[in-house]
């Protein structure tokens, strides 16, 4: 792994020091920079960090993508949004951590080998699960994303089973 980090949008919510990394560059996705760009005051700071090298916007392979949909259909968290699997593929092919707050995105990278930085101090995932669906009334369990029990009719609940 080099001195790179792959930002999800929560790292950029949160505050990233740009300055006190020196020898650090960012890498992010379209995606998630056009989530990130409605930030008020902070616009200009982002253009100015990528004129200077130190943020870069970079998309991932479509085979990156391609393992970041399968290893999420894995978990049960194949509902990331276009920004998510964005990110966690780039720093997959970039074989770089990657800084997220958010569960699921954190989940799916685990799974992959990806290394986590929780954005918020305290947020660090402990575990990978994979989230099944189950009905309360026939006891059956489920994958994929069905909302209601084909055999009974009730709607389907979620829940986890340990990974690592």
């Amino acid at each position: 792994m080099d001195s790179s980090l792959v930002l999800d949008a929560a790292a950029f919510y949160t505050g990233i020091s740009f300055l006190s990394s020196d020898d650090k560059t960012f890498y992010t996705t379209e995606e998630v920079f056009r989530e990130v760009r409605h930030i008020k005051s902070s616009y200009s700071a982002l253009e100015t960090v990528m004129e200077a090298g130190k943020l870069r916007v970079k998309e991932p392979t479509g085979a990156q993508l391609e393992k970041v949909r399968a290893a999420a259909s894995k978990t049960g968290d194949s509902a990331l949004s276009p920004a998510d699997f964005s990110i966690v593929a780039l720093a997959l092919e970039l074989d770089t951590a990657l800084v997220t707050d958010d569960f699921a995105v954190a989940n799916v990278a685990s799974l992959l080998g990806v290394s986590v930085i929780p954005a918020t101090p305290g947020k660090k995932i402990k575990e990978t699960r994979k989230w099944i669906r189950y009905c309360s009334a026939c006891a059956k369990t489920f994958g994929g994303e069905k909302k209601e029990c084909p055999l009974c009719g009730n709607m389907l609940r979620r829940k986890y089973r340990k990974i690592t």
